[in-house]
């Protein structure tokens, strides 16, 4: 994944970025303020909503953007449990077009990459529903239990759960979703 990973964040940022992010290794401060700020997202989005994976990991890196001094990266994609495909889709994702819309309709599923560290602010919350895919509720609620509120692992160690990284929304897109989940969080 590191290498599909860098070939998307220098598609929608730079190469330079995509090297920065290669590079980075969070050290405790950063997985410290990474957990705080993902559980302040959580607190901002009450109940237990599926479907807003994009919309969460969206504030999620702009918050993230206000305490440290490296970019999460919000990733779109595929997300399987084992070999079963829980969201995504049969065709590739076209990224720049799907995430340029105002009205985001889509089947995959969004999360952050913060250096070598997955960070997932929605899935929990899906599980949780009664309205994600039962597959998905069943591993979550099998390996965590139920009532979670994020996951934090290495990219590199996501156990049954594997993430297919397809894109890397633009700064553009991530600050469209997020002044779109502001209006709905605020209500105005």
């Amino acid at each position: 994944m590191p290498d599909l990973l860098h070939s998307l964040i220098a598609a929608s940022f730079s190469l330079a970025a995509a090297d920065e992010w290669r590079q980075f290794e969070p050290v405790q401060d950063d997985c410290d303020k990474l957990a705080s700020t993902g559980f302040e997202v959580l607190r901002a989005f009450p109940g237990r909503a599926p479907g807003a994976c994009a919309l969460m990991s969206a504030v999620f890196s702009v918050a993230l953007e206000n305490k440290v001094t490296r970019r999460g990266y919000v990733v779109a994609g595929s997300l399987y449990v084992g070999d079963t495909r829980v969201f995504g889709e049969d065709h590739a994702l076209d990224g720049r077009a799907r995430f340029s819309q105002s009205e985001l309709s889509w089947d995959g599923h969004a999360w952050l990459v913060f250096g070598n560290l997955l960070a997932d602010v929605s899935i929990f919350r899906t599980a949780d529903s009664g309205k994600g895919p039962p597959v998905l509720s069943a591993h979550i609620h099998r390996e965590f239990g139920s009532g979670r509120g994020l996951m934090i692992c290495r990219t590199d160690d996501t156990g049954d759960l594997r993430y297919v990284p397809e894109y890397v929304l633009t700064q553009d897109q991530v600050d469209a979703l997020f002044r779109g989940a502001r209006r709905l969080i605020v209500g105005s």
